[in-house]
């Protein structure tokens, strides 16, 4: 039989050349041409004693991967209950193990590696394997099918050619047809072949066996999804019909790596704070509460920020820290704000304003640099983005003499015991309309929203923001206004805030006064309270330092032409997140020595909708 199987099945060897083709280690001399020779005897082998070559040899019946009985307590959907019987009957219900395999490569070293071909040409010498999944294929007659196969980013085409399936593994008509009738867009396989460019001009592999499928898909792939509340519920399936969901995601690691690698050339040390912790503190938002097991009698809460944390290790000695993680704010949403979210901030010791609008100007140019790149080469379904006034210097605009330049009129004096009133009252003279909590902050930042951001369209610092605005920042009198103002700056693009950045206020005595001022204005969302363990790690010593904070989320937003904050998100927004999935069920299991008619067992038979 080997002598049989050895020349594929149509003469029988010798003894001698049997024993020279099964112990090429007594026969030095054997050529290297042979290897295709190797190819059929395996593969007429495998066909010989299992007439189905791309199902596994350890076949199952009723059986999943688990080796478990398939449930007849769940109920699936038509289409997928069809596609499993097929699956049945074709004895391809099968998740198989995979091997490592030295032929086995990723698509794109593949297409880097053989990128030379010429038209026309193989490399009959050469085999390699992909794995994949099936996007699409198209049967061009009876002898020839073609596959795309996806991995990641890359497709590469796969040749079926019935003559050459026939002549290494021996695969007739009836299986060919068989083969390219069960498979369906969405089935992961892989393909071992050589490498071949097509008479196009096309890099293909051309198979030498039937591909194997690794995992079959159940539900039937659509080609298109547009709409939006259905991708987002099944962000999965929105990944492999939009490529540009893909891509979205794809740039954003690549923002996030650009940004942890500026950080780590200029010395930074990255660090991981705290999130739960019984206070939250760095910035002005309504926190999420919650309650710890091991402290029951206390409510604690999600971080709304790490600065206090991070300003600790710049006390501790570490002088220039920084993290990249997640925040929470228990607030509204809308197409820039989530409640959870990405956020990146940074402290400098010995940075003051002036170095920290340079390393934004520096760090911005070189994302949309790399954007740029990334559009041109590997990302080229991300919508067109105008990031050419990503050009230093970038537009500078002061706050208080921009609203009053908008206003038409000076503002009061901000320290005066009456400036709410006073506000309040010009905000009705100018018909202006009023924030739902009228405190002096909110009142100014009102008017920046009204008078300053509609201009920031191109890269632009709103800076020295009124020292009531930023209760974490220096303070110092400006010599324009007369009005106490903070070493701040925001920047804007598009008429979003992107970044945030201030010497950080180091005197204890200070801190402490504005802690207490902001404390007056306490309302929904200011939960500010006098952070004593804080300001007792400042009588340590805190250096000149300077922070900065950018929401990942929208800087994703603004170099991706992303229109809302879900796009950016893997499973978007919290109200996707939380409307995403159905109820759970615990399955019920019949105890062994429980009978037939035990209610244990019984329980066992309900149905189960999938």
């Amino acid at each position: 039989m080997g002598g049989e199987l050895a020349n594929g099945g149509k003469t029988r060897m010798n003894s001698a050349a049997g024993l020279r083709f099964l112990r090429p280690c007594l026969h030095h001399d054997l050529s290297s041409a042979r290897k295709a020779a190797y190819l059929r005897f395996f593969s007429t082998s495998r066909s010989v004693l299992d007439p189905k070559p791309f199902v596994a040899r350890h076949r199952i019946k009723n059986l999943n991967a688990f080796r478990h009985p398939l449930s007849k307590a769940v109920e699936f959907r038509g289409e997928v209950q069809e596609r499993i019987e097929e699956l049945q009957a074709a004895r391809a219900l099968e998740w198989p193990r995979i091997k490592s395999d030295k032929h086995a490569m990723r698509i794109e070293e593949f297409l880097v590696k053989y990128h030379d071909l010429q038209r026309g040409e193989m490399r009959a010498g050469d085999f390699v394997m992909l794995r994949g999944r099936l996007r699409s294929f198209r049967i061009a007659g009876k002898q020839l099918v073609f596959l795309d196969l996806v991995q990641g980013s890359r497709t590469a085409q796969v040749v079926l050619n019935r003559a050459r399936l026939e002549n290494f593994g021996g695969v007739d008509r009836k299986r060919f047809k068989e083969f390219y009738h069960l498979i369906r867009r969405g089935d992961i396989m892989s393909v071992y072949g050589s490498p071949y460019s097509t008479k196009a001009g096309e890099l293909s592999i051309n198979a030498a066996e039937l591909p194997e499928i690794l995992s079959p898909s159940l539900a039937s792939l659509p080609k298109a999804l547009d709409d939006r509340e259905t991708r987002i519920r099944n962000r999965h399936v929105d990944l492999l019909v939009n490529y540009s969901v893909k891509d979205t995601i794809r740039a954003r690691s690549l923002i996030i790596q650009y940004l942890r690698d500026f950080l780590l050339k200029d010395n930074f040390l990255e660090v991981q704070t705290p999130v739960i912790a019984d206070k939250a503190g760095g910035a002005i938002a309504k926190p999420f509460t919650t309650v710890a097991t091991e402290f029951s009698e206390k409510t604690l809460a999600l971080r709304i920020a790490p600065e206090i944390w991070l300003k600790r290790l710049i006390i501790g000695g570490l002088d220039r820290v920084f993290e990249i993680g997640p925040a929470f704010r228990n607030e509204g949403l809308d197409a820039t704000h989530n409640p959870e979210f990405t956020t990146c901030e940074f402290y400098k010791a010995f940075a003051d304003l002036e170095d920290l609008i340079s390393m934004t100007e520096s760090l911005f140019t070189g994302i949309a640099k790399l954007l740029t790149e990334l559009r041109q080469h590997t990302l080229k379904r991300l919508p067109f983005v105008n990031i050419d006034h990503f050009q230093v210097p970038f537009k500078r605009i002061e706050f208080l003499p921009a609203v009053e330049a908008g206003l038409g009129q000076k503002l009061p004096d901000l320290s005066a015991e009456d400036v709410e009133e006073q506000l309040i009252n010009l905000f009705k003279e100018k018909e202006l309309p009023l924030p739902s909590s009228p405190t002096l902050p909110r009142l100014l930042d009102k008017l920046s929203s009204i008078y300053i951001e509609p201009d920031c369209i191109s890269p632009t610092f709103i800076i020295h923001h009124p020292s009531c605005m930023a209760p974490l920042s220096k303070s110092f009198l400006c010599s324009k206004t007369k009005q106490l103002v903070s070493a701040r700056a925001e920047l804007f693009v598009e008429k979003r805030e992107l970044a945030n950045m201030y010497e950080e206020e180091n005197s204890p005595f200070s801190q402490r006064e504005k802690f207490h001022q902001q404390a007056k204005w306490r309302d929904d969302e200011n939960r500010a309270v006098v952070d004593e363990s804080y300001l007792e790690a400042l009588e340590w010593g805190l250096p000149p330092t300077g922070g900065w904070g950018c929401g990942i989320d929208r800087l994703v937003m603004a170099f991706t032409g992303a229109k809302r904050i879900s796009d950016v998100l893997a499973f978007g927004s919290l109200r996707n997140v939380v409307n995403l999935g159905r109820e759970g069920v615990i399955p019920v299991e019949a105890k062994p020595e429980s009978g037939p008619n035990s209610p244990t067992s019984k329980e066992a038979e309900k149905k189960v909708e999938v």
